[in-house]
């Protein structure tokens, strides 16, 4: 068979085991961060290490497809919270629920601050950060945000913050949305 020949599609029994692959990664690295393993995954969701490696070359790769869906979910959240009249709400509506997932599902913030699948995840991270600028804007002109506060500056507070929480092992909701909100009361107008 040549390079250029056609992909075929897959089976369907593939697809579906690699939906299950990835449920599993998701409640895996939920649990017990990235540092889990790709035998543990393969475990939870019913199949072989073989059957993970098919879909995922490598764990990064497995990594990457359940950071993707979390930074897809987040960004889909973003640009719905977008019709919102008050956009100062809507980010800490937008905020205050992330910290609440990453209470509960330390795998984004894990594998961010661990740089994993860095190279995977860029594009995917730009228009999250994109749809939070938005929402920014927003709010800088609605008079609620400092003129000069930038997506950057948003991010380097609260990955910072939900590294500490994470690493103090903190697992109470009401304290990790108390720190969202104290992040974003630094950016207030």
């Amino acid at each position: 068979m040549s390079a250029a020949a056609p992909l075929l599609p897959k089976r369907a029994d593939a697809v579906r085991n690699r939906a299950r692959v990835v449920a599993a990664a998701a409640e895996v690295f939920a649990e017990r961060g990235v540092e889990a393993s790709v035998p543990d995954v393969a475990a939870r969701a019913g199949v072989g290490k073989a059957t993970v490696y098919r879909s995922f070359p490598t764990k990064e790769h497995l990594i990457a497809a359940v950071v993707l869906e979390r930074i897809a979910e987040f960004e889909h959240r973003a640009c719905e919270l977008r019709r919102e009249p008050d956009a100062w709400e809507a980010l800490r509506t937008l905020m205050a629920e992330n910290a609440v997932k990453q209470c509960v599902d330390r795998s984004l913030a894990s594998a961010l601050a661990a740089g994993v699948a860095a190279r995977l995840l860029d594009g995917a991270r730009r228009r999250m950060w994109q749809a939070v600028e938005t929402l920014m804007d927003r709010a800088k002109a609605q008079g609620s945000m400092r003129a000069d506060a930038t997506p950057g500056e948003l991010r380097v507070l609260w990955v910072g913050t939900a590294r500490m929480l994470a690493a103090d092992g903190v697992g109470d909701e009401a304290e990790w949305r108390r720190y969202s909100t104290l992040v974003l009361d630094a950016l207030r107008a």
